[in-house]
């Protein structure tokens, strides 16, 4: 039986303190770890957010500490924060300062290097042991690429999900629910249509994404199998017409119920609680 509640998107997602949160798939995946991450800070807890792929140096404006991790110490203490070292960082520190403006979220990003416009992130080989050394109350990791697209078809090797991980949210974006297959609206709209056996431009549904997301051939297999995994539904405004977004939530759980037992439809732009689909226990 499906039942529905209204949570923050932490509580919604079912994610306790002392996870290792891996954020995959497209629609939105950076601002729904910063929204994570905001909400994990206002709860008390001390948050560490990293990727293992890059992010522009401009996403993490609002961020109270930008480090750059070094391999050879593993406890933090040589770490840079390029708001510390503005010497060393130069025009890097500016962005990150955003024209003067205070960060605004109390919480660490840790990258491996900074190259052009972009902060290039740790390898996933490292990770697990650096963070059991560590003692962050939450850890966020951005561990999937998309290109800005609200679905993705993913390819052998994808995502890059570190083993350390003891949670997965998949992101989606409500707009790719009803979208054509094409290289406008899909990151990798040949693997779309392969696992989906669809025409170039024909129109994406609720239930072909949830289908995408559980085939044999989709993102579901590729997630290993000791980690909880949930689904968020962004750009979705509570109070407007979401039909296609609740379609897919009860999709999802209809199909994929031995994986995904929850799944939150709502909308980063906009805010406050989600709309919250999970599966009853029956034990």
């Amino acid at each position: 039986m499906v039942t529905r509640d209204y949570l923050t998107l932490v509580e919604a997602l079912g994610i306790p303190r002392g996870s290792i949160v891996a954020l995959v798939g497209g629609g939105g995946k950076t601002s729904t770890l910063f929204r994570m991450v905001r909400e994990s800070s206002r709860d008390g807890c001390r948050v560490l957010a990293t990727t293992t792929a890059r992010m522009k140096m401009e996403e993490i404006v609002e961020v109270r500490d930008v480090l750059l991790w070094d391999e050879r110490d593993a406890s933090g203490e040589t770490w840079k924060s390029h708001r510390s070292h503005t010497a060393e960082s130069g025009w890097i520190d500016k962005v990150l300062e955003g024209e003067g403006a205070e960060p605004r979220i109390p919480a660490a990003f840790l990258g491996r290097q900074v190259m052009r416009d972009k902060l290039i992130g740790l390898p996933t080989d490292y990770l697990g042991d650096l963070l059991s050394r560590l003692t962050w109350d939450m850890v966020y990791v951005e561990a999937d690429g998309s290109r800005g697209r609200s679905v993705k078809g993913h390819r052998i090797g994808e995502p890059i999900i570190p083993l350390c991980a003891t949670h997965c949210v998949v992101v989606v974006g409500a707009d790719g629910l009803d979208c054509a297959v094409n290289e406008e609206t899909c990151h990798r709209p040949e693997i779309v249509q392969e696992v989906l056996g669809l025409d170039w431009g024909e129109h994406l549904t609720p239930g072909r994404v949830a289908q995408l997301l559980g085939d044999r051939r989709g993102l579901l297999p590729k997630i290993p199998g000791d980690m909880e995994v949930s689904v968020y539904v962004n750009k979705t405004p509570l109070g407007g017409e979401h039909e296609p977004s609740r379609n897919f939530a009860e999709e999802v759980l209809a199909n994929c119920g031995s994986r995904i037992h929850r799944v939150a439809v709502g909308d980063n732009l906009q805010g406050g609680l989600v709309e919250t689909f999970s599966l009853e226990s029956t034990s």
